[in-house]
């Protein structure tokens, strides 16, 4: 019973911080310390790239800091639902940036795997790098869910939150991101389902 009731007063500690930090340096710091990490790790999670990820990440951070007077919310639900949302279009925004630049080098290099290899034998090989880059086929906006959901481990209210629809909405965006990432899967690997 004590547990139960444990929980609310640290929400609430919770909530008056994100108040707090409206107009105080100190609360600001201790949301940065409680939420560097995670952003961190989403901005990884999105980038594969650690020293991109810091850069986002302190963009995210400054962006917080720049705007945080203006901020409507008052809850630690809506800081984090406003933090991943700036970090989402942050992660997007870098994304979109880089990607035709990417295009570019990989045309002028001429480095593209051959699309007639046997299935079994590609999918026996599917790492990390192959991943990513079906990934980067996708949409910045289902990139985003799809972070948010698998590597954050979200729900879909909450992503609903974070990037502006409704739960339902999420759900259907992400079966057609799965199924457009594993069609994108099996093009750059030759194979059939």
């Amino acid at each position: 019973m004590v547990a139960i009731m444990a929980k609310p007063v640290e929400q609430t500690a919770y909530d008056e911080l994100v108040v707090l930090a409206k107009t105080q340096a100190g609360a600001l710091g201790k949301l940065y310390e409680l939420y560097y990490d995670r952003i961190f790790r989403f901005c990884a999670h999105r980038l594969f790239n650690r020293t991109t990820a810091e850069d986002v990440t302190s963009s995210v951070f400054l962006t917080v800091a720049r705007t945080m007077r203006d901020f409507k919310g008052r809850t630690e639900q809506d800081f984090r639902s406003w933090i991943y949302t700036i970090a989402a279009n942050q992660a997007n925004a870098h994304i979109r940036k880089t990607v035709r630049r990417k295009r570019l080098l990989r045309n002028a290099l001429g480095h593209r795997e051959a699309e007639e290899e046997a299935s079994a034998a590609a999918w026996s090989r599917l790492d990390w790098p192959t991943l990513y880059a079906a990934i980067q086929e996708l949409k910045p906006e289902h990139q985003t869910i799809l972070t948010l959901r698998f590597f954050e481990n979200m729900d879909y209210d909450e992503i609903g939150r974070v990037v502006d629809a409704r739960p339902a909405t999420v759900r259907v965006i992400l079966h057609r991101t799965l199924r457009r990432l594993q069609e994108v899967l099996q093009g750059d690997l030759g194979g059939e389902a």
